[in-house]
């Protein structure tokens, strides 16, 4: 039974990483079941953190999003064990899931690419001047992602967002959010081995309420436009 258990862990990695692979329109997200939601994973070794629009991540995702690697900021591995959920944001419809997606990337492209030394001026330093680490694990990234998570909600005024976070420490102070647009829980305690299916799990139950959602307004729309009987 543990052996069955194991193979079909490894088997949904693997599909999980094959569905991960390219960019997501609306579209793609509802042809293959996925609800509006983005992921981001944090690396345990280095503190980057990686966007994704499925429950899983592809060495293409890396690629994209780490564009401009140096010593301080090396393009990481995909090893598995090296990934963890950090917070999982959930958007009230896909519109939402995709313009957050973009969004993200594209401040990560900025701040490495066009505005890296504005950037890493405003990073915490060490005795030398760079920015400050533990081992390899830089923290400025992490944070600078959840930064970058509150600025879309704010500037798309992204409403009835809802933030499952590993540790909810790490969404910071309650005032650099708009409570008003945004809801903040912790995710359920699991097992790292089984976090492929607790994503799994988030993102059918998602599937479901945004169809529920959705079949109440449709509800409500299909009712004000019934003839009123004489």
């Amino acid at each position: 039974m543990r052996k069955y258990l194991i193979e079909q862990l490894k088997a949904r990695k693997i599909l999980g990483a094959r569905i991960a692979q390219g960019k997501k329109t609306q579209e793609d997200l509802i042809n293959l079941g996925l609800a509006p939601q983005v992921f981001l994973f944090k690396n345990l070794f280095s503190g980057q953190v990686l966007y994704s629009q499925v429950p899983a991540y592809h060495q293409d995702q890396i690629d994209q999003q780490f564009v401009r690697p140096n010593w301080e900021n090396r393009k990481p591995s995909r090893r598995n064990d090296l990934w963890r959920i950090m917070c999982v944001a959930t958007f009230d419809n896909y519109d939402y899931a995709v313009a957050a997606f973009h969004g993200l990337v594209q401040l990560r492209k900025a701040r490495d690419v066009y505005q890296s030394k504005e950037a890493k001026s405003m990073r915490r330093k060490n005795d030398e001047g760079n920015t400050w680490y533990s081992g390899q694990y830089r923290p400025a990234y992490s944070q600078e992602a959840v930064a970058d998570l509150s600025h879309i909600i704010e500037e798309f005024e992204l409403t009835n967002t809802k933030l499952s976070w590993e540790n909810v420490w790490r969404m910071g102070e309650e005032k650099h959010w708009r409570m008003d647009l945004v809801q903040h829980e912790p995710l359920p305690p699991f097992n790292p081995r089984d976090q492929s299916v607790l994503l799994d799990d988030l993102r059918e139950k998602a599937v479901l309420e945004f169809a529920k959602l959705r079949g109440i307004e449709e509800d409500a729309v299909e009712s004000t436009q019934q003839p009123e009987l004489a």
